[in-house]
Order: C-alpha cells, then structure tokens, then sequence
C-alpha cells in the first residue's frame, strides 16, 4: 500500500505534483524560519557568553573564572565616539605568568595595545587628533573573535607599568579572567552595561517564542493541509471503491510525509543560504557572526524528524470525515 500511495504521490497527474510542490514550498519556508529562530537563540547566548571576559574585575563575575596566573592590574572603562560605544582595558603585568585574556597571545606592554579589527579599521580610518590620540602607543596585534560578541564590536586593550595603574583608583588586581557570561553575573556586582544580564535573556526568549515559534509551528501545520477538499473526495472515492480506512489513512500519511520530508531538506538549505544575511540583523543591536548561527545535535533532530512526524499526525486528523464514511465529503 505505501508503494501504492508513493505512485499516486508523485505520479497521480499535474493535480497531484501541484499539491505536492505548494505543501513542499510551505514545509520549506515555514521550516527555514524556524531553524533561523532556533539558531537565533543560539546566537544571542554565543554572542553573551562572549562579554564573559570583560566581567573580570567585577564581584559578580568572581563565581566563575579561568586558570590562574600571576596578578594583573585591570581596569574597564567606556569611551564613545561618533555615537559608538568603545569598550577600553587598561592592564598591567605584576609577573611573568599573567593570565590572558581571550583573543591575545600576549598581553600588551606599555605603550603598546590590541585592537578589535573593527576598531582598528576606526583607527586607521579617523584622522589621530580626533581619536587615535585617546590612546597613547602603538598597534601591535587585533583581538581575536573569540573575545569580541560582534563584527562590529569595538574595543581596546592598552598596556600599562603596574606602577602607572596601580594609582587608579578604580583599577582591581586580579589573577584570574572571568569566564562568568552577563546573564550569570551575580547580584550587583556586575560591569555596567555589559551583555545582556539574566532578565534580557528571558525577555529575548519570550518575545521570539510568542511573535515567530507557534506561528511558524502553525503555519507547518496548516501547510500539510493544503488542498484537502480535493484530497478527501479523491480518498473518499477509494473507500467507494473498497478501500479500508486503515488503507486510506496509509495513502495520506505517505503523500503529507514525503511532501513534509522534502520541504524538511529544502528548508535546511534554505536556511544555511540565508545564514549570512541573517548574521547581519543586529537583533540584539549588535550583528552576529555567522558561526554564531549554529544548530546542535537536538536542534537538527527536533526539526528534522519532528516536521515529518506532525505532518504525518496532521493528515491522519484530517481524514475524520473520510475514514468514518466513504460519503462524508
């Protein structure tokens, strides 16, 4: 019976391949929105979990901290320019073993700083006097991505004499760098204005579940159910004809499952093509990178077979009518 209702599927005449290409057009659409939701999600605590460093200093970030090394004098501030905020470290090495920082081989020296490559891009761009001359020193490296939650994130790293910072009276000595993200960050004692703490999070989460989850969810749903006036008298006309309701079930199941299958796959691609456009919406007022745009093992899987699995329950309810009489419709 299901080679049966694979024929019919695929080879029941130009109504039936219309049929199948509208339910794999929506399946795929409706697919590639979800996945870009739930990749999305995934983006937001990547790009979080990446401000973790800059809570160093911070009681809040103390909970959760790297390996660690000789003391640093450490000192974050904010600098804006032209409407951009700047995130600014001032350090300062007490020894020879001092912890690093993630996106740095080494920690600058006096005189010397790392920058984000956007911000270097700024600093070549802007004639000196307007903003390089903020900073005293040279340009010796770019922090790597794995310290910057955006493209577009702008920040400096300027070394110092521990004599120098140790003046200030808001530099901290710590030996340790944090690794404690925003949204874990503990009471008050957390960097201002910093990521996205605990209840941003939450808001996040809610706002994408109720505006795009369940109407993506529905929208799956209602797309399998294309076309099911004509698809009941087609089936109705098998019950007349002696088909069994188990029979016409089987037919359905197979046409809405293999039309939800394919759609599955095209909305995969779908969504890995748009990946790159999606990185660049600032959803949380900053772009993504596109790595940040991942899907995990239980991600592809509830995706993957899950659509196919409600397609297939979708058309079984549809079929009321049909299984309890061949002259229902």
């Amino acid at each position: 019976m299901i080679g049966l209702a694979l024929r019919l599927t695929v080879a029941g005449g130009r109504e039936a391949v219309t049929r199948l290409t509208l339910i794999v057009v929506a399946v795929a659409i409706g697919v590639g929105l979800l996945l870009a939701t739930v990749a999305g999600l995934n983006a937001v605590h990547s790009q979080n979990d990446r401000y973790a460093w800059l809570e160093t200093g911070f009681a809040g970030g103390a909970t959760s901290a790297g390996p660690a090394g000789d003391p640093i004098w450490w000192r974050l501030r904010a600098d804006r320019f032209d409407g951009n905020d700047i995130g600014q470290v001032d350090l300062a090495a007490t020894g020879a073993n001092p912890p690093l920082p993630p996106g740095m081989t080494a920690l600058p020296g006096p005189g010397e700083y790392y920058a984000s490559p956007a911000m270097a891009a700024l600093l070549r761009r802007i004639p000196a006097a307007e903003l390089a001359d903020r900073y005293p020193g040279r340009l010796i490296g770019t922090i790597g991505s794995a310290a910057l939650p955006s493209p577009d994130t702008l920040v400096i790293v300027i070394g110092h004499t521990a004599a120098e910072l140790s003046h200030q009276s808001d530099a901290e000595l710590v030996n340790r760098i944090s690794t404690t993200a925003p949204d874990q960050c503990a009471g008050a004692g957390c960097a201002v204005g910093v990521g996205t703490n605990a209840n941003g999070i939450t808001l996040i989460l809610a706002v994408v579940a109720a505006a795009l989850l369940f109407p993506v969810l529905l929208f799956i749903g209602n797309a399998t159910r294309l076309s099911a006036a004509r698809r009941e008298q087609r089936l109705a006309a098998m019950r007349l004809v002696g088909a069994t309701p188990r029979q016409t079930a089987v037919v359905s199941t197979v046409e809405s499952s293999l039309a939800a299958a394919v759609g599955t796959a095209f909305g995969f691609a779908m969504f890995f093509a748009a990946r790159p456009a999606i990185a660049g919406i600032p959803f949380t007022g900053a772009r993504f990178f596109v790595g940040d745009l991942s899907l995990n093992l239980i991600d592809v899987l509830a995706v993957g077979l899950g659509i196919p699995v409600a397609a297939a329950l979708a058309a079984r309810l549809a079929l009321r009518r049909v299984t309890i009489s061949p002259l229902g419709v």
